[in-house]
């Protein structure tokens, strides 16, 4: 449940927002013709893209390019609440502030990741509370401060110890790509998304996934994904001290439920056999 947002917008679209949320929730944004900046003062998020999976924790940040997530966002232990700052970035802004200074957003570089993130010690932090006098006196956030609040993130960003990652990132943020069936799938294997989750991770309705998925995979999505779990599950079951209900987290089911309420009898005991041996001292708890 989302508490409360302060947003700024410039020329009509939402470029510096923040959000206070009760958790659990599960967001999908989609970013079209934008990248965006998210930076976590309170807790945090498991933030699904394409082809990767990142955890974000208090005081630590991500730039996303162009691409559509899932965000699962978790709370702060003491306080209950996940607070998140957003800066949109418009590639006609970046555009407008560079000019010719510094084009390094127009090259025409490959990069196959969806996100950079930022560990906790890095100079972003004092910008994020700079921010905090605009959502309390947002009639002091004026066309050319914003502009000058943008362009000092993108310059702090190049002087932070990721520097020729985040040249290399921000030169690809505004040309989204496709990903393929198998990158998503092999991605999101132990990921608790539904077909539809994957599906939009792939740009492609449920239908079409299912059809491409057969083509590539021989197989049907349903059948494939539970095989590779239980395969997974055997390994843990075979070379790990792992109680199963842990097993169960690691494999897709994110509720911890104990496996046996997950599986059928039937799998447990065909994921026990083909481990090769029984496991003993497994906690159902």
């Amino acid at each position: 449940m989302i508490k409360n947002r302060f947003h700024i917008d410039l020329k009509g679209r939402t470029v510096i927002e923040k959000l206070k949320v009760i958790p659990p929730l599960r967001q999908n944004p989609v970013f079209q013709n934008e990248a965006c900046f998210l930076y976590f003062n309170e807790g945090g998020s498991h933030v699904s893209a394409p082809t990767e999976k990142i955890t974000l924790k208090e005081k630590e940040s991500v730039l996303l390019k162009c691409g559509t997530y899932f965000a699962d966002l978790f709370q702060n232990s003491a306080t209950g609440i996940c607070e998140v700052c957003v800066i949109h970035f418009f590639l006609d802004i970046l555009e407008r502030i560079f000019k010719e200074e510094i084009p390094f957003f127009l090259k025409q570089q490959k990069s196959s990741k969806y996100t950079y993130s930022l560990s906790r010690k890095n100079v972003i932090d004092h910008f994020i509370e700079s921010l905090d006098f605009y959502f309390d006196n947002p009639e002091m956030a004026k066309e050319e401060i914003l502009y000058l609040k943008i362009k000092e993130l993108v310059l702090l960003l190049l002087h932070t110890e990721a520097a020729d990652t985040i040249l290399e990132l921000y030169s690809y943020l505004f040309t989204p790509q496709k990903a393929s069936i198998a990158d998503v799938v092999e991605s999101h294997l132990y990921s608790n998304l539904s077909l539809e989750q994957m599906a939009l991770l792939a740009g492609q309705s449920l239908s079409t996934f299912k059809r491409e998925f057969k083509k590539h995979f021989d197989d049907t999505p349903a059948n494939y994904i539970r095989n590779k779990r239980l395969k997974k599950a055997a390994d843990l079951l075979s070379h790990s001290s792992l109680a199963i209900s842990e097993i169960s987290f690691q494999i897709g089911y994110e509720d911890r439920a104990p496996i046996s309420h997950v599986f059928s009898i039937r799998n447990l005991i065909f994921c026990l056999l083909i481990s090769g041996k029984l496991i003993k001292n497994k906690s159902l708890s």
